[in-house]
């Protein structure tokens, strides 16, 4: 099901936490496994021509300068330069190889995980916070993007630059490799004390960037019904809330972070002075050359950086991974709704839809229990029941949105889950309660499920759907922008939008969730004449309150806490006591004292 943390869960220690999600990152670069082989080819060059240099410096200590030989120096020195100007191209290259990688690869995840969330159940986005998957989209995937360029680059030449620096200095005196290794131990301990406190702080504040993510959303599609109550105050208070939480976070991991620099001058100074010192004392003892001495003060200055770097790696490491937790997260969520590998194609349908003791709950008790019932090919029925009965439930298992936990639903007398999701929701029209609409045309809404319709064919579902003349009315007709969620039409017009829209793919099935809800007296003939139109010749479902919408049905089941406990036709069941008369009775005088 949808992931959640469970506290009782043993916890891996951060540094294998940290380890096991970097090693799953890295997982994405297959893709470009061979640029990423060129690009460690020209970082092995790139690192070693830099450790020429002192080397070279070395020779024309040793060899010319103190032997007060002239004649080299000049093709040292061009040498020296020669390198230096490979060396940058070397890093341009490696510079715009990795950031090609970089982002490729933060595409690569990116779209896997847009896609993974696409194919989950419902029941995921049921809890799941729409801010929150946004920031995992956005700001989580480009946070790692800093761990597949800069920092596993820099990694990398800083690994090498610390090896082939030992080696060198080995090589040259023994002593000094015993001096050099002496340093290593100081470095190591406060990276991981550095690592281990910062992996928290990181973890947390992308876990509430998320959150702040899902407050603006949440406030910006609701921002009528916050001025309507006045609490405008109230949701800044939340925003600020969260918003000084990741201050104090990123305020905290400075704090942490402010001990690295001095530390690292710290052990440079004393490294220095050790060098000075012990290799001083050889020279003077002639067991050193001066050259050498001079080219592994060349080294430590060289190494100064990636010391002095590793701080920063270790923030962009340990982000990454805090990043890719969080990605792995939903990547690791498994759809309740699952396709059988053998699943079939559903080509025609006639429309005969069966359930066979059918019991359903969002979580342990049941919501819909025992339900058998038969739908007629070509047949319309309706629900009917209280508030919170089930009715919304039991359709949206037709189409799979869930899965029964008992029993099984039949199409055609073929169960439902023998066939691919796709082609089983592509026979099916559903217009839901709450009414969708993209940021678009007119047009681009109506053709949604079909983009190559023709205009004719757009026009002619919306005549059908009774919004046709409203369209037409206006100065941009079908090409008028409705904005955001369909925000400039009435709920009328939106509803009646959403029926054309499934009209045009001409669906087998038609199932339709309060068609009749937000539209005021003067639309409910035009609805009325509507619903005519577009249950003729199609299995149609409809849930309503307002019982002139499905008077017209075959068959009207009542459903009550999740029971089928009455059924038939409008005429029948007025006349027996129980739900339907008593809601047609009020409903009736409803009408009389408007009139």
């Amino acid at each position: 099901m949808a992931y959640k943390f469970n506290k009782n869960k043993p916890q891996a220690t951060p540094t294998s936490s940290t380890l096991k999600t970097i090693w799953r990152l890295l997982g994405f670069l297959k893709p470009y496994r061979y640029l990423v082989l060129l690009s460690l080819i020209l970082l092995i060059l790139s690192t070693v021509l830099t450790l020429i240099t002192p080397v070279l410096t070395k020779t024309a200590i040793d060899n010319y300068i103190l032997a007060t030989k002239a004649d080299g120096l000049l093709k040292l020195a061009l040498i020296i330069v020669l390198v230096s100007v490979v060396q940058s191209v070397l890093s341009s290259l490696l510079r715009i190889l990795t950031e090609y990688v970089s982002q490729n690869t933060v595409h690569y995840l990116r779209k896997t995980l847009y896609e993974h969330i696409s194919n989950l159940s419902i029941s995921f986005f049921d809890w799941a916070k729409t801010g929150d998957l946004l920031a995992r989209i956005t700001s989580d995937t480009q946070s790692i993007g800093g761990l597949y360029g800069f920092a596993l680059i820099n990694l990398f030449v800083n690994a090498l630059t610390f090896i082939g620096i030992f080696v060198v200095v080995t090589i040259w005196d023994y002593r000094l490799g015993l001096l050099y290794l002496v340093l290593l131990p100081f470095v190591y301990l406060a990276m991981k004390n550095y690592a281990f406190k910062v992996r928290p702080l990181f973890r947390r504040n992308r876990q509430v960037s998320g959150e702040i993510t899902s407050v603006m959303q949440e406030v910006i599609t609701s921002i009528p019904v916050v001025k309507l109550f006045g609490k405008e105050t109230h949701e800044v208070e939340r925003f600020a809330t969260k918003n000084q939480e990741v201050c104090d976070i990123l305020i905290n991991t400075s704090k942490v972070s402010s001990f690295w620099m001095p530390y690292v001058g710290f052990l440079t100074s004393v490294a220095a002075a050790l060098v000075l010192l012990i290799g001083g004392s050889l020279v003077i003892d002639g067991k050193l050359t001066v050259g050498t001495l001079i080219a592994y003060t060349s080294y430590l200055g060289l190494l100064a950086r990636p010391i002095r770097q590793s701080g920063f790696l270790i923030s962009r490491i340990q982000s990454s991974a805090a990043s890719g937790e969080r990605i792995f997260e939903i990547l690791d969520t498994v759809s309740n709704v699952k396709e059988k590998d053998d699943a079939i194609i559903l080509q025609s349908v006639q429309g005969k839809i069966t359930f066979e003791d059918v019991y359903f709950g969002y979580g342990k008790d049941p919501l819909l229990k025992d339900v058998n019932l038969e739908i007629s090919a070509e047949e319309m029925v309706a629900f009917v029941g209280p508030t919170g009965a089930g009715k919304s439930t039991l359709i949206s298992l037709i189409p799979r949105f869930y899965d029964p936990q008992k029993g099984r639903i039949l199409l055609d007398g073929v169960d439902i889950r023998e066939y691919t999701l796709r082609s089983l929701r592509s026979k099916i029209g559903f217009v839901l309660q709450e009414t969708f609409l993209f940021d678009g045309t007119i047009r681009e809404n109506i053709s949604y499920g079909k983009p190559e319709a023709s205009l004719t064919e757009v026009r002619k579902a919306a005549q059908a759907a009774e919004i046709d003349e409203f369209i037409m009315s206006l100065p941009l007709q079908y090409e008028t922008p409705i904005g955001e969620r369909g925000i400039r039409l009435s709920g009328g017009q939106r509803q009646r939008l959403a029926i054309a829209r499934v009209l045009l793919v001409d669906p087998p099935i038609l199932i339709l969730d309060e068609p009749t809800a937000n539209i005021d007296a003067k639309t409910e003939a035009k609805m009325e004449r509507a619903l005519l139109t577009v249950t003729k010749n199609r299995t149609t479902l409809i849930i309503a309150h307002r019982l002139w919408a499905i008077k017209n049905a075959n068959r009207i089941f009542v459903i009550e806490e999740g029971k089928i406990t009455a059924s038939g036709s409008h005429e029948e069941l007025i006349t027996k006591e129980g739900f339907y008369q008593t809601a047609y009775r009020t409903q009736a005088l409803g009408l009389e004292g408007s009139q």
